[in-house]
């Protein structure tokens, strides 16, 4: 039987919502969450105060709207579990390129700027989110584990050779985008990172 895929479309409100998001993330990077008013919020947006106030009752829930679509990009990740029946590199290669579908995705940049440029001026504001992220455990780390347990990768401390994993895609892919205003590398360079990441797995926790 043929399942015929319906489309989802966004509500009026919903456009909107997502409008007044995208103008506070975009004022919040430029001016900073405290030299931000409501007023510019709406004139950005192209609502009026009352319509912005009507999905967010204060500029702090606006600044944890942008927080939790970010939360859910960092854990919105092609969850993957470890096959002791396939080949551990085409595995790793596998997880490395969901990583950087992730870094690519839209927003990612943009959200970061505007959250890690808080967490250096108003530390308030990001602490109950740094502490959701902590709680999730990431399909990533989920799959570290699983090859843990299966005496594949030889550390008693899979959530760090994880980090290490991911920090090596990030190095090209993610730090110089987001404080040197690089471009994304090319999709050579993307091969390259990806080898880079694997091996090293490889070559440190499995012998």
């Amino acid at each position: 039987m043929n399942v015929k895929k319906i489309d989802k479309k966004l509500t009026c409100s919903q456009i909107k919502k997502a409008a007044i998001i995208n103008a506070a993330r975009l004022l919040f990077q430029k001016n900073g969450f405290k030299l931000t008013s409501m007023d510019d919020i709406a004139k950005q947006a192209g609502a009026s105060k009352r319509t912005v106030y009507n999905h967010f009752a204060s500029k702090e829930l606006l600044f944890n709207a942008i927080v939790g679509e970010m939360l859910d990009l960092l854990c919105h990740f092609e969850y993957v579990d470890f096959n002791i029946d396939l080949a551990l590199d085409e595995q790793l290669t596998r997880l490395a390129e969901n990583e950087l579908v992730l870094l690519k995705s839209e927003g990612v940049i943009k959200s970061s700027r505007v959250i890690i440029s808080e967490l250096l001026t108003s530390p308030e504001l990001v602490e109950g989110a740094i502490q959701e992220l902590n709680n999730r455990e990431s399909p990533l780390v989920s799959w570290f584990r699983q090859a843990y347990s299966a005496g594949i990768i030889k550390s008693n401390y899979p959530e760090m050779v994880a980090e290490q994993f991911v920090a090596v895609i990030k190095g090209f892919c993610f730090w110089p985008q987001l404080i040197q205003g690089e471009e994304f590398p090319t999709e050579e360079k993307q091969k390259l990172v990806v080898e880079m990441a694997v091996n090293m797995i490889i070559k440190q926790y499995t012998a």
